[in-house]
This record gives C-alpha cells, sequence and structure tokens, in this order.
C-alpha cells in the first residue's frame, strides 16, 4: 500500500487570515522565561477562534502560526505542542 503523500496546503492559510492569526498571536501571547505551566498549542488555538476576531483553524495550522511568529515548542514530536507562554488578553483568562 502506497503511503499518501502530504499535502502541502495543509498548513496554507489565505493571506488575510494569516495575517489576522499572527497579530492575535504576537498580541496575546508572550514568552515565558519560568518553566510554570506550558499551554498546548491546541488549548491556544480554541482561545484564538474563541476571541472576537478569530476564525476556525487547525491545530496544525496553529502550530505553523506559532513558529512563524518566534516561539519554540518544548517538544515537536508530540501532537500538541507545549509552549513556555503567557497570555496577555483578558478574554482568555
Amino acid at each position: 500500500m502506497a503511503k499518501k503523500k502530504k499535502d502541502t496546503d495543509e498548513f496554507e492559510l489565505p493571506d488575510d487570515q494569516k495575517k489576522a492569526l499572527d497579530d492575535w498571536i504576537m498580541a496575546n501571547i508572550l514568552p515565558q522565561r519560568t518553566p510554570e505551566k506550558p499551554y498546548a498549542s491546541y488549548a491556544l488555538k480554541l482561545l484564538f477562534e474563541e476571541s472576537p476576531d478569530g476564525f476556525f483553524i487547525t491545530n496544525p495550522q496553529f502550530k505553523e502560526a506559532m513558529l512563524r511568529c518566534g516561539f519554540s515548542p518544548v517538544n515537536k514530536n508530540k501532537l500538541n505542542w507545549d509552549f513556555r507562554v503567557s497570555i496577555t488578553s483578558p478574554e482568555s483568562k
């Protein structure tokens, strides 16, 4: 059985959605220096979707956006990446 080729468009969003997501990440997520409770990519994705300007995205799309914005996961081998970050948005608290 042939292995299915990974779709290169799996992570792609239209430019306006990519900008909105990146802007939200940069405005609401800060790097955390101390190893406190990390946030999982899926939980952060849900916070974005529930924000006033949010929309549905996949977990891989969110993880790609976090990388694009300069955030590194604790372990890339996990399905839901943990990020050492803090949330600044009042709607996420």
